[in-house]
């Protein structure tokens, strides 16, 4: 998978080179590709032959006068080209010197637009579309040059490893991490690195200062209410077809293709379409944790037998996987909130030996309304509004990570600083007091795709891939389809209780009877029983008082009893509590500390 690097200011070999060794994990066959001016400098590295997928471009840096521009990714121009068709980077310097970076709205795909206009003394990033490609941007003062620059990287670890950049843990996302289990919006966990939220460009100046701008305002096409809304089979006709187009848009040419197949639902389908329009090897692969565990590889192994493809069962456990927690949370970047994400990672690190192009069924909660919004629509239908931002208090609260304790978990050094009306609840406030989305579902979609979506799911599947050399495809992250979604009445996602109503419609022919009927239960990792037995030790290590005393971000006793598991209210959630808390502190040695025992390819 391809990188991109860069910063404004004078040229600098030294600063770009230092950015650039921290990605070459990314990788097998480096080249690069350098544009520099005087206003700033990019480097794209090609760590693929990623020309065989169908989006491509016919090149992938230009510079013209005093506009330099370099994609990272996959484009495709929305609604003007076909499938596999390029997009001409002099045809986009163009439109930006008519229309400047609204431009960029009309592009589609996975990628990172850079821009760096020297006339304007601004660089200008954007992360396109549902931000499947991801991109982070810093402060930094560089000592060499005696002057203050902004950094830009798909990684984060390539603006940390700046020469004298100093890492500092932002008070607010330490909360943040806790309720959410993930740093949701433009701030990272640490100060003045920030990540672009999906869908959006923001212009970094000479003077310091930064701008956003949405270039993907999806929810302006919510359903109006109007027309025949129970006419289904229109929308289950047109589900059916963004997906497969989607699909046909991100196959690659003359070469296998791997899925990742849970047996849930979303998986499934995109299983279905690739499978029915690839004309080579299509390979599935299930993870489980053993036979003491509950699993659900018989409903994968149920898709896979019906669709005829090569299918693959992989063993994940604790005793595989604790020596590597390191290095997969310095290809993350951030501590590992989902405990999921640890076997993805030793998923991807199998699948690698055979593919290089990777689908996956991310994308169907955050569209289509997945069972974890039931909670709270029952509350919006049957609930009492109570105080101001019970929606919100509630919200967070359905995540079930540490939202109600964090005030316990935290050292007091730490908790005095946190306002969770203006650290917590404010993050959700603007979705839930929108007048512009109308309905309450899609008000709930709305942050799922905006926040979980751009700025956990999509993140971590892409460094985790990245990791191993793979390239992640999504299309049910696909602009289109998330377009789709909210021009859709609400009921075709959530009728009466059923959720994915129009995708089961669409698909029912296609897929096994159980694997359209069953209700979602999602990959259950057993950390509850894990920290009872093969983790129990790691976590007494990692979480050991000393350590927790001098970092001073945890109150140490509120941790010797997770550790001891007394904890009678909500006790089967300490499992996850435990994984937040030991990752968080694994991570903060590595990144903070820069304690790279265990990591290879770190600085």
């Amino acid at each position: 998978m391809d990188a991109l690097v860069g910063f404004t200011g004078p040229p600098s070999e030294t600063l770009l080179r230092s950015m650039i060794a921290t990605l070459m994990h990314r990788g097998k066959a480096p080249g690069e590709v350098f544009l520099q001016s005087n206003h700033a400098s990019l480097a794209r590295l090609q760590l693929s032959d990623d020309h065989a997928v169908g989006l491509r471009l016919d090149r992938r840096g230009l510079i013209d006068g005093d506009v330099t521009l370099l994609v990272c990714g996959f484009l495709t121009r929305d609604g003007t080209e076909s499938p596999g068709g390029s997009v001409a980077l002099s045809g986009l310097i163009a439109e930006y010197r008519a229309r400047g970076v609204a431009a960029l709205a009309r592009l589609q795909g996975a990628a990172i637009v850079a821009i760096a206009d020297e006339t304007a003394g601004a660089l200008h990033v954007a992360r396109i579309g549902a931000g499947v490609r991801t991109v982070f941007y810093g402060r930094y003062t560089d000592p060499s040059a005696a002057t203050s620059r902004w950094l830009v990287a798909s990684e984060p670890k390539a603006i940390t490893s700046a020469p004298a950049f100093q890492a500092a843990i932002r008070p607010a996302a330490i909360a943040q991490y806790l309720a959410f289990s993930f740093v949701p919006g433009s701030g990272t966990m640490l100060q003045d690195v920030f990540e672009l939220p999906a869908g959006h460009a923001v212009t970094l100046s000479a003077d310091g200062s930064s701008n956003l701008t949405n270039l993907f305002p999806f929810e302006d096409g919510e359903w109006d209410g109007r027309g025949d809304g129970d006419d289904h089979s229109h929308w289950v006709a047109e589900s059916r077809r963004v997906i497969a187009d989607a699909v046909a848009r991100r196959l690659p040419v003359g070469e296998p293709v791997g899925i990742f197949l849970s047996g849930g639902l979303d998986s499934s389908i995109v299983a279905a379409e690739v499978a029915r329009q690839h004309n080579h090897r299509v390979l599935t692969y299930a993870i489980h944790f053993g036979k003491h565990y509950p699993n659900e590889l018989q409903f994968a192994r149920s898709v896979a037998d019906r669709l005829g493809t090569e299918h693959h069962e992989v063993m994940v456990n604790p005793r595989q996987f604790a020596p590597r927690l390191r290095q997969m949370i310095w290809h993350l970047d951030d501590p590992i909130g989902d405990p999921i994400t640890q076997p993805n990672f030793e998923l991807a690190r199998r699948v690698s030996q055979d593919v290089r192009y990777v689908f996956n069924g991310e994308g169907g909660d955050p569209l289509f309304g997945g069972p974890k919004n039931l909670p709270m629509m029952m509350q919006h239908w049957y609930g009492v509004p109570r105080e101001p931002g019970f929606r919100e208090k509630a919200y967070l609260a359905s995540y079930r990570r540490a939202y109600e304790e964090w005030s316990r978990v935290l050292h007091p050094r730490i908790r005095d600083q946190i306002d969770p009306e203006r650290d917590l609840e404010s993050i959700l406030a603007p979705f839930f007091q929108q007048t512009s989305v109308r309905s309450f579902l899609n008000k709930l979609m709305a942050i799922n795709i905006r926040l979980k979506g751009a700025h956990l799911i999509l993140p971590k599947v892409e460094r985790m891939l990245a990791a191993s050399g793979l390239t992640p495809l999504a299309p049910l992250f696909d602009e289109e389809l998330i377009r789709l979604s909210f021009q859709m009445p609400p009921r075709m996602k959530l009728r009466s209780g059923d959720e994915k109503w129009v995708l089961k419609r669409a698909y029912e022919d296609d897929l096994p009877r159980e694997v359209i009927e069953r209700p979602k239960s999602g990959m259950r990792v057993p950390v509850h029983f894990w920290f009872r037995g093969e983790m129990r030790r790691l976590a007494k290590k990692t979480l050991a008082s000393r350590h927790v005393r001098e970092a001073e971000l945890f109150d140490p006793d509120r941790i010797r009893q997770l550790l001891r598991y007394d904890i009678e209210e909500g006790a089967g959630r300490y499992g996850m509590r435990l994984w937040m808390l030991m990752t968080f502190e694994l991570w903060r040695r590595v990144v903070v500390d820069r304690d790279r025992t265990g990591v290879s390819g770190g600085r």
